[in-house]
């Protein structure tokens, strides 16, 4: 009987990794649940959360800019937030819902993969494109809207007792920002399975960033009470720049985006009357994600917005603000008001306040079709093209377009 099973269902064998959460809550143990991943449907989500929860992704502490290696991400970490009619969340290190791991990951959507019941796992994000980093969440209803929105990578398939008892406000109590009044631990996240050895983290073709260490070159200023840390900048690196007067204390000095590379970049920190002061940088190297493009507003380049299987929208600028749009049915018009600005420009270095990495892949496209049939008037979008490919990603808020978050194609004419 046994042999019969396996040869029946060999493959369903081997494809099964997972994750084991054991979790307390007030201290109590609350017993574990197991997820299954879904890494052959959504392998660049799985690939991020396996690395960090068995420690085989570096990733940054945001507290102090230190790259931890061979560090499990997640134990010790709580659920932060719970919305008993909606979702549980965790992952974030601060226990505020704030941080991540010091980097962020391309969206990835699959049409398997819907938040269709409770039980299911899913990336959280800020409201821009490609935000998800460490924070998840798992549904405790269907949650349809959510749908290639945010990455559906697993779904909890025992222990759901435990995320049942989630759903009841008088067993986890929230208080302000729907955080539990007695904190869920993630007392530890075990992967194991089949396919866990054998599936590759560092596959180029997943398009993850990659944290390492950067040499510094420190000089001081004492007349003018500064530091400045000089390092090679290399292209589509993040650089978070710590600093700290005695090595146990650290805060952040500052962020830079460097579109190219440059040699002695020099960032500088200023105020610091300490007798000594010292400085350290967490580059992310975002080399893999691919560029949006420079213009797509000129003749020559259209954008194909796909509605399902087979129905789309063509839309083909002509370089001065107007051009035409088609659909599956060939029914067409002009534009007007035709525009594209490429979020992150190719060259450059850009000083930010909070990461922005995410903007690299993410271009601003804006248009009104006129006589737009399936409204009966004209039509304006405002999108965000999120690239997953150079040709290819997602829209994202999609002006008045029902199912505003659409896979597009960018076709040369």
């Amino acid at each position: 009987m046994r042999l019969l099973l396996f040869l029946l269902f060999p493959a369903a064998l081997h494809a099964q990794i997972y994750a084991d959460f054991t979790v307390s809550s007030g201290g109590t143990p609350l017993g574990t649940f197991r997820v299954l991943l879904e890494h052959e449907k959504a392998p660049r989500t799985c690939a991020n959360f396996i690395g960090l929860a068995s420690g085989k992704r570096p990733w940054s502490d945001l507290t102090n800019g230190a790259v931890r290696t061979n560090t499990p991400y997640y134990n010790g970490l709580t659920f932060h937030r719970l919305i008993h009619n909606f979702m549980i969340q965790g992952g974030s290190p601060n226990g505020q819902g704030t941080d991540g791991p010091g980097y962020s990951i391309l969206d990835e959507y699959h049409p398997d993969l819907r938040h269709s019941s409770d039980y299911v796992l899913s990336m959280a994000k800020s409201n821009f494109p490609n935000t998800g980093g460490s924070q998840f969440f798992i549904t405790l209803a269907a949650t349809p809207s959510l749908n290639d929105k945010h990455s559906v990578f697993g779904k909890v398939i025992s222990g759901t007792a435990i995320i049942d008892g989630f759903k009841n406000p008088a067993l986890f109590p929230t208080g302000a920002s729907n955080k539990p009044v007695a904190p869920i631990i993630m007392d530890s996240v075990v992967i194991s399975g089949p396919s866990f050895t054998g599936f590759d983290l560092n596959n180029s073709a997943l398009r993850l960033p990659h944290i390492s260490r950067t040499d510094l070159s420190i000089t001081r200023n004492a007349a003018a009470s500064s530091m400045t840390a000089i390092f090679d900048r290399k292209t589509k690196t993040e650089y978070f720049t710590y600093g700290s007067p005695d090595l146990s204390s650290w805060s952040q000095q500052g962020i830079i985006l460097s579109m190219d590379s440059g040699n002695a970049f020099q960032l500088t920190v200023e105020s610091r009357t300490e007798p000594s002061y010292f400085l350290r940088t967490a580059p992310v190297d975002y080399g893999q994600i691919p560029d949006a493009p420079p213009d797509l507003n000129s003749s020559g380049k259209t954008l194909r917005i796909i509605f399902g299987v087979g129905n789309y929208l063509d839309i083909s600028p002509n370089g001065t603000g107007g051009g035409t749009w088609v659909d599956t049915a060939n029914r067409s018009g002009t534009l007007t008001q035709t525009s594209w600005t490429d979020s992150a420009p190719a060259t450059g270095v850009f000083s930010v306040g909070s990461s922005s990495a995410f903007f690299i892949a993410l271009g601003d496209y804006r248009t009104t079709l006129m006589n737009y049939p399936f409204v009966g008037n004209n039509v304006h979008l405002e999108t965000w093209l999120s690239f997953h490919t150079p040709t290819t990603g997602w829209t994202e808020e999609l002006g008045s377009i029902p199912g505003n978050r659409l896979p597009f194609q960018i076709l040369s004419n």
